[in-house]
């Protein structure tokens, strides 16, 4: 199933080919369905895990696409951002789907121990920090960088309050970055999206089909970097209703 020919809002398919696009974190459910979109678009993919193993369980359903074990808090980030600039050249786009609950469920904000709170805000927050500042400088200028974020960035989250500070940090720290790159590039885009109808959850017997495809985020990525959306201009956007599709407005404004 090509996911272009079954979303109503797309402006058909596109050809990415020629193109290289780094996932990071493309074996989470999001970045599963990116990555094979992009894929299907005939995008070079370099799909990045902090796991080999989850990489190469990625693979055997989806092949196609280079993995590459990257861990966005690791000291060795930017070396091996590098090497991959030396082996594929500058960047058509980077795409961030990176997010973690933390070990601590769900608790209160002020329950939350200085250790939580700690490992929440580096894996949520720290993590992207240093992520754009290791892939910035290895995307075309013309290139496109782009994060994933949940609506946990807009509106209260009780007993995940860790998860929504960061998210509502990552959402300023992408438009602060947008604003202080709108003269030399690349482009970059913060799309904030509603519930995702991924592999794992319907793994696990938990499915909607009102929920977003993650194989249709891709599509939208997809005619991002191709630049066939009417959105290419727009920093902000939410994706929260299937059938509408991506959006430049929050739906709870």
């Amino acid at each position: 199933m090509n996911a272009f020919e079954h979303t109503a809002w797309s402006h058909g398919p596109v050809d990415l080919s020629g193109r290289t696009v780094l996932v990071l974190g493309a074996t989470g459910g999001v970045g599963e369905g990116v990555t094979r979109t992009l894929l299907e678009a005939g995008a070079t993919v370099l799909a990045t895990s902090r796991s080999a193993e989850r990489l190469a369980d990625l693979a055997d359903r989806l092949p196609g696409f280079v993995p590459v074990v990257l861990d966005a808090l690791d000291s060795e980030l930017d070396a091996v951002v590098q090497r991959l600039r030396a082996q594929h050249g500058p960047l058509d786009g980077a795409i961030v789907s990176v997010a973690s609950w933390g070990g601590q469920g769900r608790k209160p904000l002020l329950s939350l121990t200085d250790t939580e709170w700690a490992a929440l805000t580096a894996a949520n927050q720290t993590a992207v920090f240093r992520a754009y500042r290791a892939l910035v400088p290895v995307l075309k200028r013309d290139g496109l960088l782009l994060q994933l974020n949940g609506m946990s960035a807009d509106i209260p989250f009780p007993g995940s309050a860790g998860v929504a500070l960061t998210a509502a940090a990552t959402k300023s720290m992408t438009r602060t970055l947008a604003a202080e790159l709108a003269l030399s590039g690349p482009r970059v885009y913060e799309v904030v999206l509603g519930v995702i109808r991924t592999r794992a959850r319907q793994l696990a017997g938990i499915d909607d089909p009102g929920w977003i495809p993650a194989e249709a985020v891709g599509v939208h990525i997809a005619e991002l970097l191709a630049g066939t959306s009417p959105l290419t201009s727009a920093v902000l956007q939410y994706f929260v209703n299937v059938d509408a599709g991506p959006q430049p407005t929050s739906p709870t404004s």
